[in-house]
């Protein structure tokens, strides 16, 4: 008979967690919504009728109904007309939460600048191949929004017509997944341009717009390595200086 090894005995793991009955229902709501069974606007039924179809009670519904609430899938209005209703999680809503992450762990806004830095240029040379009417009316308009602001004394005006820039180029790329994710990253770096903004002399300003119509010209002509480069140089002369080492802080 051979001998069993002390070393060759395993610990199960423990049993995970059973899910609560309100997480069950959260899950079972939230899955139909990512279906596309439940839309935007949907309102859900009767609180009564709810409790029937799921056979649970008043507290674990509304506790199952917070859940989806603080994950923007939900959205409770209040009167007598009121109940809650399917709604769609907004970017900025994701971005609160990957704002808080980010800085629980001590990333600096150097480090989101960088990430951005190697996402939004990629994200210009695309729009060059594209360059679709919708595309180039959009950048257009938030250019001109940025010039105009760029001849106002309102530095903080500045910045956010700036930001707007960014906010079209993450919206027209055309891949959606690059997209989202650099407006996720882009709703970190708000107050940044809105202090690089106010800071930012008139000329630097015009300095500012002459580059984002020299990226209008590039798209408009289908130069994606042209766009691409020339979009990396801006990102990086934005981020000098003004981006630094210290963790973000977000939230004080």
């Amino acid at each position: 008979m051979t001998e069993v090894r002390v070393e060759n005995i395993r610990v199960p793991r423990p049993a995970e967690r059973a899910p609560r009955t309100s997480e069950l229902v959260a899950d079972s709501i939230r899955a139909q919504v990512a279906r596309g069974e439940l839309v935007p606007g949907d309102r859900f039924p009767s609180e009564d009728q709810l409790m029937e179809v799921f056979g649970v009670a008043r507290t674990t519904l509304r506790e199952a109904l917070r859940i989806l609430e603080s994950e923007g899938l939900v959205e409770v209005l209040r009167g007598r007309r009121g109940g809650p209703r399917v709604t769609r999680p907004s970017v900025e809503h994701l971005a609160k939460g990957f704002a808080l992450t980010l800085q629980l762990d001590g990333v600096s806004m150097s480090d989101v600048y960088e990430a951005r830095m190697l996402i939004e240029p990629q994200l210009a040379g695309m729009l060059a191949k594209e360059r679709s009417r919708e595309t180039l009316r959009d950048l257009q308009a938030a250019i001109d929004r940025a010039a105009a602001a760029a001849d106002t004394s309102d530095g903080v005006a500045f910045g956010e017509a700036a930001a707007g820039v960014h906010i079209a180029i993450a919206e027209r790329s055309g891949n959606a997944s690059l997209g989202i994710f650099a407006k996720l990253l882009h709703e970190l770096v708000g107050q940044f341009y809105r202090r690089a903004g106010a800071r930012a002399d008139p000329a630097e300003r015009k300095r500012a717009v002459r580059s984002y119509r020299k990226l209008y010209d590039l798209i408009e002509a289908g130069d994606a390595e042209g766009a691409e480069a020339h979009w990396r140089r801006q990102m990086a002369y934005t981020a000098r200086g003004a981006a630094d080492d210290a963790p973000i802080d977000l939230f004080s």
